[in-house]
């Protein structure tokens, strides 16, 4: 058995080490390997719990808030937890004795002629009262094992919900910042289509006067039926990004808050991000979290394997009174008991508990297996997630130069072609140039703020979820 207790980040190297279920287990510590961070990342305390408040947009603050208390993956997950929690009790419930009263009459009548000698049948009837109580004595730790491992499933299913709520936080900012770019799509395009309109009344002109040919009309038309062809789609997206929001929050169309609908611009991308210690991944993932409760719950499961090799102790005995006439049930001589301490093994089974106890070590193996992966892909998670944000920030430099000299093209090209200076074509590369060029910024900014948000959810979010 291999289990990482290693981590990486933010260019520290940091080895853990703690006692494994069993002595057959060994610990894995890989070779730490520097991680180079960008400026806006620091290894100082972890500060992000609320980690959508830093972009200080109120409407964000207000979704995340309804979708914490109204969606229905979100209200799955917490009901799991109740019935693993409800799992634990049936679980415990074997440390007591089981206890039960009865009370009855009986009359029966037997049959004078079922020996050699016939005589008369016989009548008899009485009324009966006994307290009966059976316990199984937890002397080799079978239901303490069971238990645990139902512990564990509770651990889990609290680390499932803790994941579960991350996931909903990050969709719900990823569908808002989805929806406001799209809009801002929407406004450039119909600012362009504006200009382009403008355009393709002055090569009208020019063509009146006969400074300009047919083409120059035809081409200024087709750029500007092309912009105005966009619009439709942005506005499908808009709406589209308003029903995933409706979905994700719990609610109806008519229901979402009314702020939504109104025009805003993206928030501010550029964030100080704090990443903590290599340690704290391992205590802030609950995917990480929930592994490692696996394979409590497995090493609990195998223990309770290994304990049907033992024998068991169980406790029988009843306490009660009989009698034919009910005023005599409270008599000393009515008084009825018995008591019946029983030790039972089995000797054999047919190898079932062999197998048994072989499923519950192939299930350890595959949870140590699982954690280490879990632990693997978290740390390429967040190096993925860095390295994205980090170059979304240098794509967006360059994308805002280009832009304004997209722009001053697009304003020398026009000014020239009313000159008669230069042909249409300039203008019409120059318009296009700078439509693509504002579009790849919008893209480029929502892209930053959407790997901000999967840098947050890879460091794992903010949750104090409770998971003793």
């Amino acid at each position: 058995m291999r289990i990482i207790h290693s981590l990486c980040l933010a260019g520290i190297s940091l080895f853990l080490s703690q006692p494994i279920l069993g002595s057959d287990t060994k610990l894995l510590h890989p070779l730490a390997q520097e991680w180079e961070c960008d400026s806006l990342l620091t290894s100082g305390g972890y500060t992000n719990a609320m980690w959508w408040q830093q972009f200080k947009d109120p409407v964000l603050d207000s979704l995340i808030s309804i979708g914490q208390n109204n969606n229905y993956n979100l209200l799955i997950a917490e009901r799991r937890i109740s019935i693993a929690k409800a799992e634990l009790g049936m679980a415990q419930a074997g440390y007591y004795p089981t206890i039960g009263i009865n009370l009855g009459y009986e009359r029966s009548r037997h049959s004078g002629n079922l020996s050699k000698i016939h005589g008369p049948a016989e009548t008899s009837s009485y009324f009966s009262g006994t307290a009966t109580m059976s316990w199984e004595i937890d002397v080799f730790g079978k239901i303490r094992q069971q238990a645990k491992s139902k512990k564990a499933s509770v651990s889990v299913s609290r680390a499932e919900y803790a994941g579960a709520m991350i996931s909903l936080e990050a969709e719900i900012a990823n569908a808002y910042i989805s929806l406001l770019s799209s809009r801002e799509q929407w406004e450039v395009a119909t600012q362009h289509a504006e200009s382009q309109l403008h355009i393709v009344k002055l090569t009208e002109a020019r063509h009146e006067t006969g400074l300009a040919s047919k083409l120059d009309v035809a081409q200024a038309k087709t750029t500007y039926y092309s912009t105005t062809a966009s619009i439709p789609l942005l506005e499908a997206s808009v709406e589209s990004s308003i029903n995933a929001l409706a979905v994700l929050l719990g609610l109806d169309r008519s229901e979402l808050p009314s702020s939504l609908f109104e025009q805003k611009d993206l928030p501010d991308y550029h964030q100080i991000v704090y990443m903590g210690v290599p340690a704290d991944l391992l205590r802030r993932r609950p995917d990480i979290v929930a592994a490692e409760k696996n394979i409590d719950s497995a090493a609990a499961s195998l223990g309770f394997a290994k304990k049907e090799y033992l024998p068991s102790l169980s406790l029988q005995g009843s306490i009660g009174t009989m009698s034919h006439d009910l005023g005599d049930l409270g008599k000393k001589d009515s008084f009825t008991y018995s008591i019946a301490p029983t030790l039972s093994w089995t000797v054999f089974s047919g190898l079932s508990r062999r197998y048994s106890t072989l499923e519950a070590r192939e299930n350890l193996e595959t949870q140590i297996d699982n954690y280490n992966l879990t632990v693997l892909g978290a740390v390429e998670e967040v190096r993925n997630a860095v390295v994205d944000y980090s170059s979304s920030l240098k794509y967006i430099s360059g994308l805002e130069n280009m832009t304004l000299n997209a722009q001053e093209a697009t304003r020398l090209s026009v000014d020239l072609y009313k000159q008669g200076l230069t042909a249409f074509t300039n203008v019409d590369n120059a318009e296009l140039n700078y439509l693509s060029a504002e579009n790849n910024l919008v893209e480029a900014r929502k892209k930053a703020i959407m790997s901000l948000i999967n840098l947050y959810k890879a460091l794992g979010g903010g949750w104090d979820i409770n998971l003793q």
